[in-house]
């Protein structure tokens, strides 16, 4: 059914936004799935109740085999990891795993990671495991909806998160044995990266991989009790990279001298280029991550603007960024995940959600910079939507309740 037009004088927001429904379809495939499955249909059970979650078991067998099973947990009660990770697009090729008896087909890069992690639990009986592809039917629309409003809660309530950047490439080894050496948050600064270029493009490699700009590894790494890099065979804490990353955050002496002498400009392109990796916003935020009254949602799609951030479906840059923007969370705001919904419907109703809570005009409170910023915030946000992303119908209209200063510490292309 194709949107009516409605006299813009007299239609009501919602019969704007009920123009873009289109009548659900029924799922007849709810206990099958995930989608990205093309071989034997995994037959899942309905989850229990609300805080039921479905974890993989993952247990070492004999020599290089490992069992996988699904079972359903408590997720306040049984202790899990979650994996961060890229999906990565399908093909014919992608490998198969069996689960619980079951054939079924995953992506290359998510059996990469399994891979990885099995060698690393040799020492332990098991792992729980919670994995997106697998624990969540992906066929089921309104299970899928469901889940996606806890994920928040579910990466907030993991033991550890682990990051996987995926298989070695671009010298990631060697990145990664720089900064794991101890003392390596002086490596950073010391004299000796000055002649290692091969370091230098190794470490901004690492910090600029696809991964990072995947839109919901924002919540991921901002919500984590603690997050652990993998990257092949090599690994590095969350704490080693604050260390080394930490050191050309705004502020540092080098990333803001604006007289440089000669010898230290190949330090200064390494921190602007390692600045302005889309890891490096991961670190801010995670460095201050206490909700203020500045991470708001619109904050959060500026940085996904800035950084060219991806996902597979475009909803997701709304729903992704819910559990971390500090409308939802002080309660403010009520928006629930429905991936029955269009995604022009999903954007007018946020901005008419937004604009019924927040300012529809900047307000010259705060000087005519902090109104330019604001408004240059809308144009680079709906720049990205319209011209990078190719969503013409969706934009960015609201204007947050307090001065979005946040804007100018913010590396921009």
């Amino acid at each position: 059914m194709e949107p009516q037009e409605k006299n813009s004088e007299t239609a009501t927001w919602y019969e704007v936004l009920s123009s873009f429904t289109q009548p659900r379809a029924k799922n007849c495939s709810s206990n099958a799935g995930p989608n990205q499955l093309n071989g034997e249909n995994y037959p899942y059970r309905q989850l229990e109740h609300q805080n039921t979650i479905r974890l993989l078991l993952i247990k070492p067998d004999s020599g290089e085999e490992v069992t996988y099973t699904l079972e359903h947990s408590e997720q306040a009660k049984t202790p899990y990891k979650a994996l961060s990770y890229e999906w990565g697009l399908p093909s014919d090729d992608d490998p198969k795993i069996t689960i619980d008896g079951h054939t079924v087909r995953i992506r290359k890069n998510l059996h990469e990671a399994l891979k990885q992690i099995k060698s690393t639990i040799g020492h332990l009986s098991s792992l729980r495991l919670w994995v997106d592809a697998l624990c969540i039917n992906q066929n089921d629309n309104t299970e899928k909806s469901q889940q996606v409003q806890k994920m928040g809660a579910i990466y907030s309530g993991a033991e550890q998160v682990i990051a996987w950047l995926g298989p070695a490439s671009n010298d990631s080894d060697y990145a990664i044995d720089i900064l794991n050496t101890p003392g390596a948050e002086r490596w950073v600064m010391a004299e000796e990266l000055d002649n290692d270029p091969l370091g230098q493009s190794a470490i901004v490699s690492l910090c600029d991989r696809p991964y990072w700009k995947r839109v919901w590894i924002i919540q991921e790494l901002f919500l984590a009790k603690e997050f652990v890099v993998m990257c092949g065979s090599r690994s590095i804490t969350e704490h080693q990279l604050n260390l080394c990353l930490g050191a050309i955050l705004p502020g540092g002496s080098l990333s803001n001298s604006r007289h440089i002498e000669a010898r230290q400009l190949s330090r200064h392109e390494f921190f602007r280029s390692l600045g302005r990796s889309a890891a490096q916003q991961h670190i801010r935020a995670k460095g201050r991550q206490v909700l203020s009254r500045n991470k708001t949602l619109r904050y959060w799609l500026y940085i996904c603007a800035t950084c060219k951030f991806r996902a597979s479906d475009p909803r997701d840059y709304i729903y992704a960024l819910l559990s971390v923007s500090s409308e939802i969370a002080n309660g403010s705001v009520s928006i629930i995940p429905d991936y029955d919904n269009l995604v022009e419907y999903v954007f007018a109703e946020i901005n008419e959600v937004m604009k019924l809570r927040n300012r529809k005009t900047p307000v010259d409170g705060r000087g005519r910079r902090y109104v330019w910023a604001e408004i240059s915030a809308n144009l680079t946000i709906n720049k990205w939507l319209n011209n990078e992303l190719g969503l013409k119908v969706c934009d960015v209209s609201w204007y947050d309740e307090f001065p979005f200063d946040g804007l100018i510490v913010f590396y921009r292309e």
